[in-house]
């Protein structure tokens, strides 16, 4: 998680943004139930879908939703550097 402190401006907007958060699932659960709701007619790609992980599950939420929306915006741009190469 980045080191400065999570800015209350940035956790409003997040308000917004929808958010899947998985806990207790296999791996193979995980991967039919994502599957299951990409297929799904009322899916939309702008949600956020992650899974806990022993050291998240410590965090609030705003800590959280807030890591969770950096991660999306850097494997966005990882995503579109290899397109663009």
């Amino acid at each position: 998680m980045s080191e400065s402190k999570p800015n209350l401006e940035e956790f409003e907007k997040l308000k917004e943004q929808p958010v899947i958060l998985f806990h207790g699932f296999s791996g193979e659960q995980l991967n039919n139930l994502i599957d299951t709701l990409k297929h799904s007619p009322s899916f939309s790609g702008n949600i956020i879908m992650a899974t806990t992980t022993p050291t998240s599950v410590q965090w609030c939420i705003k800590d959280l939703l807030l890591e969770l929306s950096e991660e999306r915006a850097a494997l966005k741009e990882l995503n579109q550097k290899k397109k663009s190469e």
